[in-house]
């Protein structure tokens, strides 16, 4: 397309019961030196942590946004997603700059850049590959690092939030805790909370 720097904006955490969303806009230059990046649903973590690595030394820009649990309980995960997007995308402008904007089928109301929004993006873009990725290991940071410690009865670290046989039995267990996202546990109610809850 004649583009020097393409930008690639994805989510991770759209369906899960806890959490928040996380959303990452990747910069790439002709120069970057990777020529695939996996999904990143389907590598180990340790090969998604190295990835990570890379990314962040050679992109030219990478913008973050994490939207929490409240926000998309508030104004629904449609909304909270293109806000997402849309913050990633406007800090990795302020980091670097790019051209092209590529998003993976969503369609963004607030263009401020030419947007090229492909099906399966995460596929047939590059930079879209890196932002999901990106987006992934932050989220499972937050995950593990921040959320398990805090709430170790749920096993966070094991299953990010998502709606697991094991998660399931935890929140029989022990209800409902701060993070879950009350609009997607519906079928759990609210007769027994969780420790802060």
């Amino acid at each position: 397309m004649g583009y020097h720097h393409v930008g690639g904006v994805d989510e991770a955490g759209r369906g899960p019961l806890a959490g928040p969303l996380v959303a990452g806009c990747v910069v790439l230059s002709p120069s970057f030196p990777l020529q695939n990046v996996p999904d990143s649903k389907r590598v180990s973590p340790a090969r998604r942590r190295a990835l990570f690595e890379v990314i962040c030394r050679e992109a030219v820009a990478i913008g973050l946004s994490i939207v929490s649990e409240r926000w998309i309980d508030l104004v629904g995960i449609q909304r909270a997603n293109e806000l997402a997007l849309y913050e990633a995308a406007w800090r990795a402008i302020a980091a670097g700059r790019f051209e092209y904007l590529v998003v993976d089928w969503m369609h963004l109301p607030w263009s401020f850049t030419p947007v090229l929004s492909l099906p399966k993006a995460e596929e047939r873009s590059l930079a879209v590959a890196c932002a999901a990725l990106v987006a992934k290991v932050v989220r499972d940071s937050i995950m593990e690092e921040w959320y398990d410690p805090l709430f170790p009865e749920y096993g966070f670290s094991k299953h990010k939030g998502y709606g697991t046989a094991l998660h399931f039995e935890r929140i029989r267990a022990f209800g409902l805790a701060p993070c879950h996202r009350r609009s997607f546990c519906g079928q759990f109610g609210e007769a027994k909370k969780g420790r802060a809850g």
